[in-house]
């Protein structure tokens, strides 16, 4: 039989309060073929996602005689919101891990560091990478743009097309980056290392305008090239400085937790309380009914029983 309880404790993706910018991603795709494997049962979930779900289980009310509609449109907006948010985390993700394989293409010596969360002791900041070689540190900003972008004189970044829509501060957030860099390796005595900015753009068909100079910008090919001919001060000789470097930034890394951005639990029983309802099971019904209406059908049967008539010879 059904159980609503029992569903629910078997979607144990996004179970956590909070999590790491490393936790989240699997955490979501975990979730998403969870409630594939309840709604396709036995077939290969194989590639499918939360659409792929939605759509099985409106052919399934259509069989049903639509009689979880109303808990489908809910649905269907719950799931509207969390596609986006899983599409936007697969997607900063991938534009990460295409930024780290071009940077190992730099031929010079050099350290990468990916994911920093550093503070000035008053306000916290996210770095994708941070290149350390000989007398630079390069900060890198990775950006996954779909459609054309302007930066302003001020260092805003907007998206541009048929409407213009501001995306960031991208040029105050660079500068106040390039502080928190420049204190930290001051702390840990390179305080003569050149500090450049970078913002790479992973999708080369779109066009880039720039009035702000205050940062670089460039295409993925070009970035190892790019940051292959910084030169700084010679400061650093030999591979134990990057190292050390390196491993005085990290110690500063704040490894913070997040809550996630939609409440999970209200994704999860507004799945289960559709599906339930696709199956046949009306949670408004008492849980106990099943039980109560077996029992009834017994003590029915107890009390009906055909009696033995005695026949007198």
């Amino acid at each position: 039989m059904m159980n609503r309880e029992g569903l629910l404790s078997s979607l144990k993706g996004l179970s956590k309060g909070i999590y790491s910018r490393e936790e989240l991603l699997p955490e979501m795709e975990q979730l998403e073929r969870e409630m594939a494997q309840i709604v396709f049962e036995d077939e290969s979930i194989e590639g499918m996602h939360l659409s792929d779900i939605m759509d099985q289980m409106n052919v399934m009310n259509d069989l049903s005689g639509n009689r979880a509609s109303v808990e489908l449109k809910r649905l269907s907006k719950l799931f509207d919101v969390f596609s986006n948010l899983i599409r936007a985390e697969q997607s900063g993700m991938f534009g990460e891990d295409l930024v780290e394989k071009y940077l190992s293409r730099m031929k010079s010596n050099h350290m990468v560091l990916r994911n920093l969360q550093l503070s000035d002791g008053v306000h916290n900041t996210e770095i994708d990478f941070l290149v350390l070689k000989q007398g630079v540190a390069t900060i890198v900003e990775v950006k996954n743009s779909k459609r054309d972008v302007y930066i302003d004189e001020d260092g805003d970044m907007y998206k541009t097309g048929r409407y213009e829509r501001f995306d960031s501060h991208l040029g105050a957030k660079m500068d106040f980056r390039a502080e928190i860099i420049k204190q930290l390796l001051k702390d840990a005595g390179f305080e003569n290392m050149r500090i450049e900015k970078v913002a790479v753009f992973t999708n080369n068909r779109i066009q880039i305008k720039k009035d702000y100079h205050g940062f670089r910008v460039c295409f993925l090919s070009k970035l190892p090239h790019l940051i292959d001919d910084f030169y700084g001060n010679g400061v650093i000789q030999f591979t134990k400085h990057l190292q050390q470097m390196a491993d005085y930034i990290q110690g500063q890394d704040l490894n913070e937790y997040y809550p996630f951005e939609m409440d999970v639990q209200e994704v999860k029983e507004a799945f289960v309380d559709a599906y339930l309802k696709i199956k046949g099971y009306d949670q408004s019904e008492p849980i106990e009914e099943g039980l109560f209406t077996r029992f009834k059908t017994v003590f029915h049967s107890l009390f009906n029983m055909p009696t033995t008539q005695h026949v007198s010879l």
